[in-house]
């Protein structure tokens, strides 16, 4: 058998010699400590980033073209459009101008039946009082149409003016009228509210005054009491001891000859009885006094009592008097503005 060259397919060597050369930059890398290393392909890198920025540059002169091409584009409508707006505005003024020339109202065959200046190029039927053209029936010249209406229409639209001024004015001074006699009302409340308030508050002062009475009274009156007490505790205690002193020095005992009872120092036998001593009626005597200066005591704070209770109520039937007072006038006011 005889070898023959046959010749390889063109696509085919070029994919063998695609991978002879990826195979042989792959032994380079593998081969290369840098690149072993850094496991990173530079040359790789650096061609994929020219790429990129190639790709960039591209997208950037494309994206300038096409703005370009909008921009002038743009120009070319807007120039189109005011070409187009000033074909119609001289298109109009044509239009206006052979309408103005050629097709005016006053060349219309039926002007003379739609002229809206008819009635002012015809005489009136009285140019004046004494036209001769206006006869006995001719009905041009009643009362109130004589040439001098107008004149006197202005004066009496004057006179009316005047009237309204006056009226105007005087309306005015009512109204400042009014408000002075309002203020003068407000200012009146104010004092009236002032002076409850005053005495309200002399009404709390006074009844302020008498609780404070009444709790001075009530103090003096306890300790009167705990003193009463302590008094009738003692005297008790007094008469128990006494009671005992009687019972060991009793006539029981002792067999003495005196008036005293065996029952207590207060008692005494009626067969021996000969009066008080003096003791015993200085003692009587003081009590008596205590008793009475006790009643003065009770008498004065009744008293007192009874007169702050009347300040109190001469002080609110004089609060009510001139709460009357001031209704009457308020109300007597009130029938004043009424009336004006």
């Amino acid at each position: 058998m005889y070898k023959v060259d046959i010749p390889l397919d063109t696509k085919e060597a070029e994919v063998i010699a695609r991978r002879k050369s990826a195979e042989d930059a792959r032994k380079k890398r593998i081969f290369n400590p840098r690149h072993r290393m850094f496991a990173r392909d530079l040359e790789a890198l650096k061609i994929q980033i020219e790429e990129k920025r190639n790709r960039e540059q591209e997208e950037r002169e494309r994206t300038d073209v096409f703005a370009e091409d909008v921009k002038r584009r743009n120009e070319i409508a807007c120039d189109f459009q005011r070409r187009i707006k000033n074909d119609r505005m001289l298109w109009a003024k044509d239009i206006d101008l052979y309408r103005k020339m050629e097709q005016r109202y006053e060349d219309r065959r039926e002007f003379d039946l739609n002229d809206r200046n008819r009635m002012k190029k015809v005489l009136p039927n009285r140019l004046y009082d004494e036209d001769t053209r206006c006869g006995a029936a001719s009905l041009q010249r009643f009362d109130g149409e004589d040439s001098s209406t107008k004149e006197r229409i202005c004066a009496q639209t004057l006179q009316r003016r005047l009237w309204l001024d006056a009226q105007v004015n005087e309306k005015k001074l009512n109204e400042i009228d009014n408000r002075k006699a309002k203020e003068v009302y407000e200012q009146r409340l104010r004092e009236m509210d002032l002076r409850s308030s005053a005495l309200c508050h002399a009404e709390i002062e006074a009844r302020k005054a008498v609780r404070n009475e009444n709790y001075q009274y009530n103090l003096a009156l306890s300790v009167k009491n705990d003193k009463k007490r302590l008094q009738e505790k003692r005297a008790e205690e007094e008469a128990t001891m006494a009671h005992i002193v009687n019972m060991c020095n009793s006539e029981l005992l002792t067999e003495t000859q005196d008036s005293y009872s065996v029952g207590g120092p207060h008692r005494v036998c009626r067969e021996r009885y000969k009066g008080f001593s003096k003791d015993r009626l200085a003692m009587i005597r003081e009590d008596q006094l205590q008793q009475i200066m006790q009643k003065a005591d009770r008498a004065e704070v009744e008293r007192q009592r009874n007169e702050a209770w009347g300040l109190m109520k001469r002080r609110e039937e004089l609060a009510g008097l001139m709460n009357d007072l001031d209704i009457s006038k308020h109300r007597r006011h009130e029938m004043i503005f009424f009336n004006i």
